[in-house]
């Protein structure tokens, strides 16, 4: 199996977290240059910006737990129905389920991965910035 499907099947298992993983990631992949940018030409909001895209960078991760969790329930609720399912395959449903459901944390992390380190890097550039900042300060003449 190539990559590309292979990461199309995980979007497919995860159901549609996975989407909103991908949304949530494209925005703070935004935000997360956004506030490299900023950082970069030392705008004067460059901290709060580079914590701002710190936090939105978090969210696909966040995004995809949840859909692990509700992928989880879903399958749980399913194997409480009373029917004709044998123990045994009830088990072997519900290892299957979990694991489908875990690719929604695969796919989160996969997608806050780049903003987050791009918004790490735009953290640590503005406080260097900042103390660089603070240090010729001082050495101005009064």
């Amino acid at each position: 199996m190539s990559r590309m499907a292979g990461v199309w099947e995980l979007y497919q298992e995860c159901g549609w977290p996975s989407w909103l993983s991908l949304l949530a990631g494209l925005l703070a992949f935004a935000l997360s240059v956004a506030a490299f940018g900023v950082a970069l030409f030392r705008a004067r909001a460059r901290r709060a910006l580079s914590w701002l895209a710190l936090s939105v960078a978090l969210l696909p991760f966040g995004v995809g737990a949840l859909g692990m969790e509700l992928g989880r329930a879903r399958v749980d609720r399913m194997l409480s129905l009373p029917s004709a399912i044998d123990i045994s395959q009830s088990e072997r449903i519900r290892e299957q389920g979990y694991q489908e459901a875990e690719s929604c944390v695969a796919v989160g992390g996969a997608l806050s991965a780049p903003p987050l380190l791009l918004a790490l890097s735009a953290l640590a550039m503005a406080y260097a910035l900042r103390r660089q900042d603070v240090a010729n300060a001082g050495d101005r003449p009064t």
